[in-house]
């Protein structure tokens, strides 16, 4: 077997994303605002914002996501001029983190795999141990972006996770659902990727995915 180690995004790849909470709160953000943005203009705004602090944000300056989350929303409400909201408008948000829907092939992946996994994942690591509690799940090792005070596609990341299973790049596979995050950040280590690719786009021009699928159990093929 060519790899020894499995490296596991985690929201996106075995659980959903947060699209249906996000969703419901850009509405609402849109129902206020004074400037009558669609909900579609301010779901954009919000990504971009929240990427950009990701960016910003390792090292000694570095913030879990939870705080990224509460600064990234106050900065879209003032710029959506919104007035008299809620603003405990995301706790459905953070809710799910904790409790996130699983994929219908997760439990079936997991079972089949004979890899030890380690789960790398752009979180905060109260979150994801509660949601990995949640769904009754084991796994050899976790590493955050908490832990290591970056987040995808930086380095600090991946490096943590291959000195902490005792590993060179060319052993392990990186699985994951975001070919910026998840693929990008693999490459520029020197491991390979699995491109998740559940919605089934068109590869884009220099994608550097070592291989791609659209579910799960695509990846047991590799991987045998």
């Amino acid at each position: 077997m060519k790899y020894k180690v499995l490296f596991l995004d985690f929201y996106g790849t075995l659980a959903h994303e947060d699209d249906v909470q996000i969703a419901a709160i850009t509405d609402k953000i849109s129902a206020c605002s004074s400037l009558h943005s669609p909900p579609k203009e301010i779901a954009s705004y919000w990504a971009t914002e929240f990427r950009r602090l990701f960016e910003s944000n390792y090292g000694l300056n570095f913030k879990n996501q939870r705080e990224l989350e509460a600064v990234s929303i106050q900065n879209t409400l003032e710029h959506f001029q919104c007035q008299n909201i809620n603003f405990d408008i995301d706790r459905d948000l953070l809710d799910y983190w904790i409790k996130p829907e699983i994929f219908e092939e997760t439990t079936a992946f997991l079972a089949q795999n004979t890899l030890p996994v380690c789960v790398v994942s752009n979180i905060d690591r109260d979150d994801i141990m509660q949601a990995i509690r949640y769904h009754g799940m084991h796994f050899d090792h976790i590493v955050t972006s908490e832990d290591a005070k970056s987040y995808k596609p930086r380095a600090e990341i991946f490096h943590m996770a291959l000195e902490q299973m005792r590993l060179s790049p060319h052993e392990v596979l990186h699985i994951g659902d975001s070919l910026d995050s998840d693929v990008l950040g693999a490459h520029k280590c020197g491991i390979d990727s699995f491109w998740l690719n559940r919605k089934k786009r068109m590869p884009p021009d220099g994608c550097v995915a070592t291989y791609s699928g659209y579910t799960l159990l695509d990846v047991l093929k590799e991987i045998s």
